[in-house]
């Protein structure tokens, strides 16, 4: 902000100047109208410069206006002076009141000067060019003299535009493509003067038939350009915009949503930096919406009002944003559009994103986002939902450890990947029959639950290892990257676990132990994940029960 201060401060600086010269240069050259023009035509006039001013055509983070037509056609007719000073009355009118309450003055303060000074630049400057090369003005004018004038007169335009694009992309901070900037001023031009030289062959038959002819010509030119441009972006966003939510609608994990729209969000808006935040159950996440990695929390919404967090928040150049945004960005992000509560049940949903154009965004883009996150929030709230079903269809209800099914999802998961040696050890409680025979299977359950307590106590130091409920009394564990060694004190530690420690029921202590058979397979290829659980149940049997039960037993030592 220092650095637009100081901008700002030069720019009143340099029109204070110039403001005085003119005024110095007026009392040593008195400047006479000629041809006079009445308070009624000046007024009917500036009013047509205003509809231009205020009814605008966005391209690019620039304002098109087509006024260009209308001051062109007072030039032509009434002089550069009253030209100039019609479309300066334009320019206060416009800045004062044309934009939201809260950024009007700062704008102005910004702004007024630097709009002054580029109006009167680009009046002047192709005006007298026109001038010097014999253009008519007035009552003489005639369309064959001006001809060549009129080829100065558009020199002037680009040149004025080339520089322009020039200064605000190095003072400023504004990235202009020149390049687009000139196409468009060639259309915008071209319209102008054509409109321009229709009206002055109504001139002799009346001033304001004229340049309500010349008026009419331009919002018809305009309406057309404005209407195909935003039929055509408008149907292109819906149809973007659609796709997303039937690509986050299909989506059925929150992981699958995330990466759905992050994905999305840079084909549907244009951004510099982005950022989306989101909020459940008292955690909060922040992407990077262009590294789609997480970040630390931003500070960007702890300042503001609870009124400011109800609806998106919209600003256009830097100046704009107030003390409230405090966030470490190039000095060259200008618009900001900041959508800070998007909430479905206990998802809360914030994105901030910043441009290097100005007034890049506006209320239809942040509609469209908002809609966009909404359905987002309603995708999380139900992937919420499908994870805890899909969660309750893979666990085991007594032991609270994966069941069968979860098993052997992870089993051909971890046979497909590189995480070999991989080992395998399936167990089961030893005479567990007579425990419910004895205590009934109330008591059955009771031990159960508690062994699938202890497994979990043994393995909840390493990640690699993925214990489940096989089925009846039977456990299976398996570990990556595992070799026959680890695997055989792993399961030591699991037969420990049960043994050394009795099973209190009823507050009757019951001496449990468990038979373990082991299989590790070295490398990918060498057995399957069925032959892998066959053989570590064949070790169970052959190694554990008919070696005498509460023992270990490896396939390979068999």
């Amino acid at each position: 902000m220092v650095y637009y201060r100081k901008v700002a401060r030069m720019s009143w600086i340099t029109l204070a100047l110039i403001v005085v010269l003119l005024f110095l240069a007026s009392l040593a050259f008195p400047v006479h109208m000629n041809p006079a023009i009445s308070l009624g035509n000046a007024s009917y006039l500036l009013i047509l410069v205003l509809l231009f001013q205020f009814d605008n055509i966005r391209r690019g983070g620039i304002y098109y206006t087509f006024q260009e037509g209308i001051i062109l056609f007072i030039f032509l007719n009434y002089g550069l002076l009253i030209a100039v000073i019609l479309s300066q009355l334009g320019v206060l009118i416009f800045q004062l009141f044309s934009h939201k309450k809260e950024i009007r003055i700062k704008r102005f303060i910004y702004l007024y000067p630097v709009n002054v000074l580029f109006d009167i630049v680009y009046i002047s400057v192709p005006a007298s060019a026109y001038l010097l090369l014999g253009g008519p003005t007035g009552p003489g004018f005639t369309y064959t003299e001006s001809l060549i004038p009129f080829v100065g007169y558009l020199v002037g335009v680009f040149l004025i535009s080339y520089l322009q694009c020039r200064f605000v992309n190095r003072f400023l901070n504004l990235r202009y493509d020149w390049t687009r900037l000139i196409r468009l001023q060639t259309l915008v031009y071209g319209i102008s003067i054509l409109s321009a030289l229709l009206g002055i062959w109504f001139y002799d038959e009346n001033p304001l038939v004229a340049a309500t002819v010349s008026t009419l010509i331009l919002f018809l030119f305009k309406q057309l350009l404005q209407q195909r441009g935003a039929s055509l972006q408008a149907t292109h966003n819906a149809k973007r915009f659609d796709d997303a939510k039937e690509r986050l609608l299909v989506s059925r994990f929150e992981r699958e949503a995330i990466e759905s729209l992050l994905i999305d969000l840079p084909h549907l808006i244009d951004f510099s930096d982005g950022w989306l935040s989101i909020q459940q159950q008292r955690k909060q996440i922040i992407y990077d919406i262009r590294t789609k990695k997480t970040v630390d929390v931003l500070p960007l919404f702890h300042t503001l009002s609870a009124n400011d967090l109800r609806t998106p928040i919209l600003y256009g150049l830097r100046f704009d944003w107030g003390n409230d945004i405090q966030l470490s960005l190039p000095v060259d992000r200008h618009s900001m559009l900041a959508i800070p509560s998007i909430t479905s049940g206990e998802v809360d949903v914030s994105i901030v994103l910043f441009h290097q154009i100005a007034d890049a965004y506006d209320e239809a883009k942040a509609d469209e986002i908002s809609r966009l996150l909404r359905t987002f929030c309603r995708v999380l709230e139900r992937s919420q939902e499908n994870f805890q079903l899909y969660a309750e269809s893979r666990t085991d209800a007594l032991t609270d450890l994966p069941n069968s099914r979860a098993f052997y999802e992870e089993g051909a998961r971890q046979f497909a990947s590189e995480h070999f040696p991989l080992s395998i050890i399936l167990f089961d409680i030893d005479h567990f029959k007579y425990v419910n025979d004895t205590y009934g299977h109330k008591v059955g359950d009771l031990v159960l639950r508690e062994l699938g307590r202890r497994i979990k106590y043994v393995i909840h130091r390493n990640d690699s290892v993925f214990a489940a409920r096989y089925g009846g009394e039977e456990f299976v564990v398996l570990i990556a990257d595992c070799l026959q060694d680890q695997a055989i004190s792993i399961a030591e530690e699991i037969r420990h676990a049960v043994l050394d420690r009795p099973f209190i029921v009823d507050d009757h202590p019951l001496s449990i132990t468990v038979s373990l058979g082991v299989d590790t397979v070295e490398h990918p290829y060498q057995r399957t994940f069925e032959e892998s659980l066959r053989q570590a149940d064949h070790a169970l049997y052959v190694g554990g029960k008919h070696n005498g039960r509460n023992c270990t037993a490896h396939y390979a030592n068999l």
